[in-house]
């Protein structure tokens, strides 16, 4: 063979085994290590609900120093598995959701996002609750970065009014929630591939 076209041949081979170190790979929530919050604040004390049930489901691919490059985000929670475990204040924010039309809460985000580990970063996503889209900005940190999984955190700020929510009331009209609430998540991303596997 040719000196070359064995060049030609090596050159391939290195770019194809780049190729497949960047290769993006589909990641979903370690629910036993995640936690999802919504925080607000009322009248008389600030109060926080938890999310039971969601899924996440993040297709991203990590570099060898750990630059993490998320292609897509795609999240969804059932609305009448967020509780505080107070039934009065469960089936307020239940109404408030108008839970039985529109039963799931949704965020997508289809941008490249380009995140370091141990650093600040923001990109923009749609956030659909109560049968309303509005464009929203989430702020997050990657830590942990592993072969096989990282974990996010971060949070995005939220006005009721924004998608026509009106903030519940209690005690005839003497506590009233904020407009403003907080969406707080901690979650851990399984590859999913690896999770299959064990």
């Amino acid at each position: 063979m040719k000196p070359y076209n064995k060049l030609i041949i090596s050159l391939f081979a290195i770019l194809l085994a780049s190729n497949l170190s960047v290769a993006q790979v589909s990641y979903q929530q370690n629910e036993s290590n995640s936690k999802l919050m919504v925080t607000g604040t009322s009248s008389i004390h600030d109060w926080e609900m938890e999310v039971g049930d969601y899924d996440c489901l993040v297709s991203a691919s990590a570099d060898e120093n750990q630059q993490i490059s998320i292609e897509s985000i795609n999240f969804s929670c059932v609305a009448e598995s967020i509780k505080a475990h107070n039934k009065i204040m469960d089936n307020k924010a239940h109404k408030a959701l108008d839970s039985d039309d529109h039963p799931k809460i949704s965020f997508s985000s289809d941008g490249n996002i380009s995140a370091a580990t141990k650093s600040v970063t923001k990109t923009k996503g749609k956030l659909q609750i109560a049968g309303k889209e509005k464009e929203v900005e989430l702020e997050f940190s990657v830590d942990e970065a592993q072969a096989d999984q990282f974990k996010v955190s971060g949070k995005i700020p939220v006005k009721m009014s924004d998608f026509g929510i009106d903030p519940p009331t209690a005690m005839m009209g003497t506590l009233k929630t904020g407009d403003e609430v907080v969406i707080h998540f901690d979650i851990v991303l399984q590859n999913m591939q690896t999770s299959k596997a064990n």
